[in-house]
């Protein structure tokens, strides 16, 4: 089942996403293959969102007589390695921030510490999270993380693995 093919924005996405989850979520009755399908549904809209940003943010800088990153890889490649970290990271309990075309990772990461770096992330110890450079960059200029979400935008995502409140919780977009 496509449980996300109706939805046309982010917002639909969301909304869709936090009401699967309070229903299908091992906590609340579901089953976990269920919960999984939808983590990785949920991931693949995501990716294709973030594909379809990436394409106009390149659109405008070419208009603009600059080119970008995604000029010079296979950004369809790019997306869908990007689709499978977050949805690994979601998978471990992680949160898992999207700033253009990197993978920024936060939470109890110390436990899994070895599965990030088996999956390819690497430790930014003057940002104290873990990252994954879908499109390496060749800029050292150093930037805050706020500076980065000003840069290239944030999607925030998360699945909270408190009692209290078990479902995945997308978090919303900063500009």
């Amino acid at each position: 089942m496509n449980y996300f093919r109706n939805c046309q924005t982010l917002d639909e996405a969301k909304s869709l996403y936090r009401t699967l989850a309070n229903q299908y979520h091992p906590d609340h009755g579901g089953d976990t293959r269920t919960m999984q399908d939808i983590n990785a549904q949920y991931a693949r809209f995501l990716a294709t969102h973030a594909h379809t940003s990436e394409r106009a943010r390149q659109q405008q800088a070419h208009t603009e007589g600059k080119k970008t990153a995604a000029d010079y890889h296979n950004l369809d490649d790019v997306i869908e390695a990007l689709r499978v970290k977050i949805e690994a990271a979601l998978n471990l309990g992680l949160e898992a921030e999207l700033c253009g075309l990197w993978i920024w990772i936060s939470g109890d990461t110390r436990p899994v510490k070895e599965a990030l770096k088996s999956l390819g992330f690497r430790w930014a110890p003057d940002k104290a999270l873990w990252y994954y450079p879908g499109v390496p960059t060749f800029n050292r200029t150093r930037r805050t993380m706020d500076e980065i979400r000003s840069m290239h935008g944030s999607q925030v995502f998360t699945r909270s693995q408190r009692e209290e409140d078990p479902t995945p919780q997308p978090a919303g977009l900063h500009a």
